[in-house]
């Protein structure tokens, strides 16, 4: 990962490449549920590959540099929602990842009702471990938290929503 990271700070269109492959399609999938569409989602992975190309020398100092185009995404998706006047999911706009469409829109909306269950800030930790596909020390880099705190909200926020989760599958 260092390594990438100093070839991003040199400006290297083979490692910006590299990490577009890497991480466009979570981004997209992150920001889709942050904002519930999927235009603004594409609009918001442009802008921040932009703005990763912009300020590329800022990559030196980065450990991880899909974890902080999380952040730089997170950011966009938190401009694009101001903009727009907007807070966040419509989740079932969001296209179905595997498997049948109409089951898959089923559990979307099951999916988005569940988070709007959750405080701002513990759907946010949701949708970056689940949506993004982050793992707990990641999602810490992204929200400036404590792994160990990241990893306990979830378990909590997870747990919040068993029961109600429970009786919405029967």
């Amino acid at each position: 990962m260092h390594e990438l990271a100093a070839r991003l700070a040199r400006g290297d269109e083979a490692a910006f490449a590299a990490l577009y492959d890497a991480c466009a399609d979570r981004l997209y999938h992150y920001a889709a549920t942050r904002l519930g569409s999927r235009e603004a989602a594409a609009d918001v992975v442009q802008s921040a590959f932009l703005r990763a190309v912009k300020s590329r020398r800022r990559f030196r100092g980065v450990e991880n540099p899909v974890a902080y185009m999380f952040q730089i995404a997170r950011n966009e998706a938190l401009r694009a929602a101001k903009k727009a006047g907007k807070r966040v999911i419509a989740v079932d706009e969001c296209e179905p990842a595997d498997g049948d469409a109409h089951s898959a829109y089923d559990d979307a909306e099951v999916i988005a009702a569940a988070l709007g269950r959750l405080g701002a800030e513990d759907r946010e930790l949701i949708e970056l471990k689940v949506f993004g596909g982050l793992t707990f020390q990641e999602v810490a880099n992204v929200l400036g938290l404590p792994p160990g705190t990241v990893a306990t909200r979830y378990r909590r926020a997870l747990e919040s929503l068993r029961p109600w989760l429970a009786k919405q599958i029967r």
